[in-house]
């Protein structure tokens, strides 16, 4: 029964409503933007609503089974943390600041004996009628690399899935397009937290004494997410990358924890680490990124793909965002409307010749859906609206 109150209060915190919108609006934002460059949308599924779904579930399980029972969170890191989440996920709708966020809480939360003289804070938790509690200065660490850990395995999953392009000017003002991973979800982590405000505030919250001190069981919504733009590299393989060095990240932080547990005064400098860690692997993901000579820019000589249409023929062939359609049934094409001719010539099926971006050449080829040439699915700088 306790759990259930736990639950029904975790569905009535703005955090995961506003997430919701948010990953609902990032959802229409990409069709917008597909509808504008093609007329059509090359994902018309909400595949970020289904992802913020399916990671938070198993998220939110695995976490809690793991650790939830023995992991406690300070009433102070809670109220710091909900309050960056709200503003990161209505004040910037641009960025998703999940491990940010976090790192910014626990700091603040480990450094409030520090400023324990700073009256502002003091007296805006004493008006509250919240006195600090204590909690173990590792649990707080703990909770930091579960996030980076999450992190991790979402990009891993979910980076360069499905690679829906933006139109941007490079250096020499050539039309180029770029690749934006831009996904989250909010998961649900069974924590304690230590005291009787929660349940002297809102009677209904599930209360438990253990040795004479009080703790609420709640359900706290976890952040999890990442926007980052691809523009040289191979989507997947750049984000497969950077979520494995979070993966590596996640394990320094585990080795930092078993440490503070026997030096506690290095808690603190380890999540400063781990979150400049962070940020370092973020910069070097573009900084390779960059180093590229390729782009996805438009060519003199065929006709570069940009964008493949799930489920048709396209979608069943050998060809990758950033290849170069040279010939299409053995005839030579520059541009779209030669492009459609050549596919014409055969109405129920078709044959590329492909330069990848490697500049290697291949041969590939399907049949065609519905007799229909124009419901390939390949998306090109020659179909642009205009």
């Amino acid at each position: 029964m306790k759990f259930l109150i736990a639950c029904g209060f975790y569905g009535l915190q703005p955090a995961l409503w506003i997430g919701i919108i948010r990953s609902y609006l990032i959802h229409t934002n990409r069709l917008k933007k597909e509808r504008g460059i093609f007329n059509s949308a090359i994902y018309d599924d909400f595949y970020e609503g289904r992802h913020f779904v399916r990671m938070g579930l198993i998220f939110g399980i695995l976490a809690s089974v793991v650790l939830g029972g023995f992991l406690s969170i300070s009433l102070e890191w809670l109220i710091i943390y909900e309050g960056l989440l709200l503003v990161s996920l209505t004040l910037i709708p641009w960025w998703l600041l999940s491990i940010t966020v976090a790192g910014i809480a626990s700091v603040l939360t480990l450094s409030v004996p520090t400023i324990a003289e700073f009256k502002p804070i003091t007296h805006w938790f004493h008006g509250l009628g919240i006195n600090s509690t204590t909690v173990a200065p590792l649990n707080v660490l703990i909770l930091f690399v579960v996030i980076i850990l999450t992190t991790a395995v979402f990009v891993n999953i979910n980076g360069g899935r499905f690679d829906s392009p933006t139109l941007v000017r490079n250096q020499r003002n050539n039309k180029t397009a770029v690749y934006k991973f831009n996904e989250l979800t909010i998961f649900p982590f069974f924590l304690f937290v230590p005291g009787d405000w929660l349940h002297t505030s809102l009677p209904m919250m599930p209360l438990f004494q253990v040795n004479n001190h009080f703790y609420a069981m709640l359900l706290v919504p976890i952040l999890i997410g990442l926007k980052f733009t691809v523009r040289r590299s191979v989507p997947r393989t750049l984000l497969k990358v950077m979520s494995h060095s979070i993966y590596l990240l996640a394990g320094v932080g585990v080795g930092l924890a078993i440490v503070g547990y026997f030096v506690p005064q290095l808690i603190l400098p380890a999540i400063i680490v781990l979150l400049l860690g962070y940020y370092l692997i973020l910069w070097l993901a573009k900084h390779r990124d960059g180093q590229q000579s390729f782009e996805y820019s438009e060519v003199m000589d065929g006709v570069r793909v940009i964008g493949i249409q799930p489920e048709t023929s396209a979608a069943k062939m050998d060809l990758k965002v950033g290849d170069v359609i040279l010939e299409v049934n053995g005839i030579p094409v520059t541009d779209e409307d030669a492009f459609y001719r050549a596919l014409s010539t055969n109405s129920t099926y078709c044959r590329f010749k492909v330069r990848d971006r490697n500049d290697q050449l291949k041969i590939t080829e399907s049949a065609i859906f519905k007799n229909s040439p124009h419901e390939i699915g390949v998306k090109t700088y020659t179909q642009l609206s205009h």
